[in-house]
């Protein structure tokens, strides 16, 4: 090692021991010294341009974690001329980023986890939408490896010695030329990475062994290309040493799909791209050897290279395409939804028992995991469908069978066994007659006599009306079958072609007819699968549609397979929106409710006090038992003249005030606030609403306009001019507050006064006044579960109706009897609101929601306009809201949230008496909030230990979250039937959760 390298160092104010690193262009090493750990890279002169473009691209993506940062000269300069071993260089010093190079990481025996490859995908899609507006001179300039012009590597082809491998190559690159250097060349160009692989992906490990991404180095590879090359790069190295390589990748592919959305078009050039880069790699190395043989970093990955691309060059497109799209959320067969409205539009032939299946006696069998499917002989089956009097078993399309287990059905890998049935069965006799179901062609006759496989087999080839190629299989013929088809031959629909085999010939199985329909063969031939793994659920349901549309049972041939826990994460990430979030660092799988627990997958329970909606418990057997009966007489729209809905409203605005006697049945509280305020505005002739400081009423576009949560939140567009907000009434760290112990209403009178203020900005009407409806919720819940000064709710309420307004209460969280000492929360506060909206306990969990309001203001609604709610007030919703009422006065649950409410709040009283970390114990009833802060005095928040705590409460069986402007508070909302043993154990638990957060900071 030259001595002239801690000299160099110095420039840069670094120092330390030098050891060398590997490197294709620069030389390289690492300085590990006092000051930490450092790369210093030196370029040769006529590199200059890459060099800068390199650093400008690091500079570009500086904001970013887990990417090294350039490290400039003391005198301010990203590059500094050397002199290194008597040859004048540029050097450049860079942070060290910790972690094993990737293919150090894993093994066969332990790949990479799937939450790993997922976390790499989005760190190369988040890396390259950085760069993507980057733009600098040399970007690229003379690279060799820009997947772009991948063709002109063909020039270097003579450089790989071996045979076999120049050969390939050159039949890789030729089809990039032909058919996917056009494409990409309609796709827009951006800078990318272009090296997310080998050595440049770097994997750490935490204090308990678990695996995460590092981060990502090297930048000198960076080029202009579409972004879909970035991905294919990192997808080529992530293979290598996988039984299924594409497989292995999918996750990655989602992860990226996840910060960057991938077109259909962009995902039908990857598969090419994957084995290009491949190719590249195996020219590339021959070239480059040639050129410098004594330098062993350039064949670092050919032995993982070479192996991965003859596997990818053997693998039929369409099924690593299916795999891709599937992985991104999209139909796994772009085709297949074209068959299965052809299939649901034409009708199909009986294909045995020569009648509609529809119209035999029929016995459906239940061979689902677990149900001892495997002592079914040929002859217990049948002498079950002599008992029924059935003339066919149907076994069920999609079911999950243990039955399959020989070698054949473990594949390549053995954690991807395939276990589900992809067709359908039709057990009948040996020798029944079989025939088409639809017109079509043979396109191959095979006999699969390995046990346990199809035996003869035949795929019939159909088309669409639009001319899409998709076929029917029918397995488990008879070998007599095979002589009487010729390929090409043409079968009409109905006709005899086949008979159903015995056990000797058709693979060792009961004698059946197995029917599948297929949108691809995806490269298989008589080989493809009759039973799929379960991990690739979604691309065979696309490809092997429901054989129950050529059968047309009624009854339906679908079983439900189920979904891994791994599954619906991975589903949801691609199906669902990612605005919709989840609870907690590992999400819970939850089955089942009860009472006041939730229950997940492994059949543990959890105290629940997040959820306010299952007021009355968790699955109520009344509450259930009143939706079942209704449902089963009647569910129609308010059309009509139901009792129960007239009932409802009796029995609802019995637990009201007076003048409150007008309902409006909604599905949601959104829908309730929605509607209060198209009534106030109707009243006052007038959009103005005032609201308080971090409130939320709901998910309408028309209350994100008046909720402060949103509209001043992350993604919101501020406030819109009609909106008025009051800054909110919190005695404890609002803009006005009290002493601990001392009385709020003095502090109400500030906000009162702040308020008038407001009003003061409404605007006029011709007669002088200021008309605005106050829509506030009467303990806000978004805003922290604050507890509002005392005196200012009333105060509020008469200034707002001296200007010409009217009150809203918005009881979507605080009604029917949470907060123990009333039914509704506003009666807390000696007020009476001129509407009250209702939702989330409202129907226990069915989507209920309700406005009640007064004669006059109803009057007002009457403008000609109709009001008509599909659903709101529909009979069954009305029975589920009488079973409600009916549960909280036969139960007393009003009573019994008071004396549990009052029992938690001294627990938690004491906790404040033990634990710094908690500032403000407040609520009533079983709505209750602890806000926690970094510094009793300052009342400083903690947001950062309150998710720890919510952490560590769930470490121990209770769901808590957090809520307030800076997540700070706990919000205890559970069940009104949490026991008194279970209020218990949440105030140890929260007690153990503040000491161990405590002790580690």
């Amino acid at each position: 090692m030259t001595t002239l390298w801690p000299q160099i160092a110095g420039l840069f104010g670094i120092d330390g021991r030098v050891s060398p690193l590997p490197g294709e262009r620069s030389r390289n090493v690492l300085v590990d010294g006092p000051g930490g750990r450092f790369v210093l890279k030196v370029h040769r002169p006529a590199e200059r341009v890459a060099a800068e473009a390199e650093t400008a691209a690091l500079a570009a993506v500086s904001e970013l974690e887990r990417v090294p940062r350039v490290i400039r000269t003391l005198a301010g300069a990203a590059l500094a001329e050397v002199t290194l071993d008597g040859e004048p260089g540029l050097a450049r010093a860079l942070s060290w980023l910790p972690g094993l190079p990737w293919p150090q990481a894993w093994s066969v025996q332990q790949p990479a986890p799937a939450a790993v490859l997922a976390d790499l995908g989005r760190l190369v899609a988040r890396v390259d939408a950085t760069l993507a507006g980057l733009d600098v001179p040399g970007l690229g300039e003379g690279l060799h490896w820009n997947l772009v012009h991948a063709d002109r590597l063909r020039e270097r082809l003579p450089q790989v010695a071996d045979p076999q491998r120049r050969r390939l190559a050159g039949v890789v690159l030729d089809r990039f030329a032909e058919r996917i250097a056009p494409a990409l060349a309609h796709l827009p160009l951006q800078a990318i990475h272009n090296d997310a692989g080998e050595g440049n992906v770097l994997v750490e490990f935490g204090p308990g062994g678990e695996p995460r991404i590092g981060g990502l180095i090297d930048f000198g590879d960076v080029c202009r290309a579409p972004r879909i090359c970035g991905l294919a790069v990192a997808c080529a190295y992530a293979m290598c040493d996988r039984p299924d390589p594409v497989a292995a990748v999918l996750p990655l592919v989602a992860g990226y799909h996840e910060i960057t959305p991938l077109t259909p078009g962009e995902l039908a050039l990857l598969t090419d791209l994957i084995r290009t880069r491949l190719a590249m790699s195996v020219v590339m190395a021959g070239w480059q050897s040639a050129q410098d043989p004594g330098n062993p970093y350039l064949l670092v990955s050919q032995d993982r290279v070479w192996p991965l691309l003859e596997v990818l060059a053997a693998a039929d497109d369409e099924w690593a395409l299916f795999r891709f799209r599937d992985a991104c959320g999209y139909e796994a067969d772009p085709r297949a939804r074209q068959v299965r409205r052809h299939l649901s539009r034409t009708p199909a032939a009986p294909v045995v028992c020569g009648r509609p299946l529809a119209q035999v006696p029929r016995y459906t069998f239940d061979w689902s995991a677990g149900t001892g499917a495997a002592s079914w002989t040929s002859q217990r089956l049948f002498g079950r469908l002599a008992e029924v009097g059935a003339q066919v078993g149907i076994g069920r399309y999609l079911e999950d069978r243990d039955i399959y287990t020989s070698e054949a059905y473990a594949g390549a890998d053995p954690t991807r066994r395939r276990t589900i049935h992809l067709g359908v069965d039709l057990f009948v006799p040996a020798g029944s007659a079989v025939s088409a179901a639809l017109d079509g062609v043979v396109h191959l006759a095979h006999d699969n006599a390995a046990p346990l496989d199809y035996g003869p087999v035949v795929i019939l080839e159909h088309r669409t009306g639009d001319g899409t190629r998709f076929f029917t299989l029918y397995g488990h013929l008879s070998r007599s079958t095979l002589t009487r088809l010729d390929v090409g031959q043409r079968v009409a629909a109905g006709e005899e072609f086949g008979t159903v085999g015995t056990r000797e010939e058709n693979g060792g199985w009961a004698p059946h007819l197995h029917l599948q329909v297929l949108t691809s063969l995806i490269g298989m031939g008589a080989d493809v699968p009759g039973v799929g793994a379960r991990d690739g659920l979604g691309v065979w349901r696309s490809i092997s549609p429901d054989p129950n549309l050529l059968l047309g049972l009624p009854e339906g041939t679908r079983a439900d397979p189920g979904m891994s826990t791994g599954q619906v994460a991975a589903g949801r990430a691609v199906r669902l929106s990612r605005a919709l979030s989840l609870s907690y660092a590992q999400p819970l799988r939850i089955v089942r409710g009860e009472g006041a627990h939730l229950i997940d997958e492994s059949g543990r329970p959890w105290i629940d006090l997040v959820n306010n909606v299952a007021h009355v418990g968790h699955c109520h057997p009344r509450v259930v038992a009143a939706a079942a009966r209704q449902q089963e007489l009647l569910n129609t729209n308010t059309r009509y003249l139901h009792e129960a809905v007239v009932e409802y409203a009796q029995r609802l605005t019995a637990t009201l005030p007076d003048p409150l006697s007008v309902c409006f049945f909604v599905n949601s509280g959104s829908e309730a606030n929605d509607l209060a305020l198209r009534l106030a505005r109707a009243h006052l002739r007038s959009r103005e609403v005032v609201v308080l400081d971090h409130a939320y009423h709901g998910n309408l576009t028309s209350l994100v306009d008046v909720s402060p949560y949103k509209f001043d939140g992350p993604g919101g567009q501020g406030r819109p001019e009609h909106t008025h907000v009051v800054p909110l009434a919190d005695p404890y760290r609002g803009r006005y507050r009290a002493a601990p112990g001392e009385p709020t209403d003095a502090v109400a009178e500030a906000y009162l006064a702040e308020l008038e203020a407001v009003l003061d900005g409404v605007p006029v009407t011709g007669r002088g006044r200021r008309p605005a409806v106050l829509l506030a919720e009467t303990i806000p819940g978004t805003a922290g579960q604050v507890v509002l000064a005392d005196g200012f709710l009333a105060g509020a309420y008469q200034r707002v109706r001296a200007a010409g307004g009217i009150c809203v209460a918005d009881e979507v969280q605080t009604g029917f009897g949470r907060v123990g000492s009333g039914f509704w929360a506003f009666e807390e506060h000696g007020v009476v609101p001129d509407v009250v909206t209702m939702g989330k306990p409202i129907g226990n969990g069915h989507p209920l929601g309700a406005v009640v309001t007064t004669p006059e203001v109803a009057a007002s609604f009457l403008t000609g306009m109709e009001y008509f709610n599909t659903f709101g007030g529909n009979p069954v919703s009305a029975r589920v809201g009488l079973a409600v009422l009916d549960v909280l006065d036969d139960e007393r649950l009003p009573a019994h949230a008071a004396a549990v409410g009052d029992r938690i709040l001294t627990g938690l009283r004491g906790l404040a008496d033990r634990h710094h970390l908690v500032g403000d114990v407040r609520g009533s009833g079983l709505f209750l909030g602890v806000q926690l802060v970094a510094d009793r005095s300052a009342r400083t928040p903690a947001g950062a230990a309150a998710t720890a705590v919510v952490e560590a409460v769930k470490r121990r069986g209770v769901l808590l979250s957090s809520d307030g402007p800076d997540h700070d508070v706990l919000k205890i909302k559970p069940p009104l039937v949490l026991s008194e043993a279970d209020a218990d154990r949440v105030v140890t638990a929260l007690d153990e959760a503040l000491a161990e957060v405590t002790d580690r900071d």
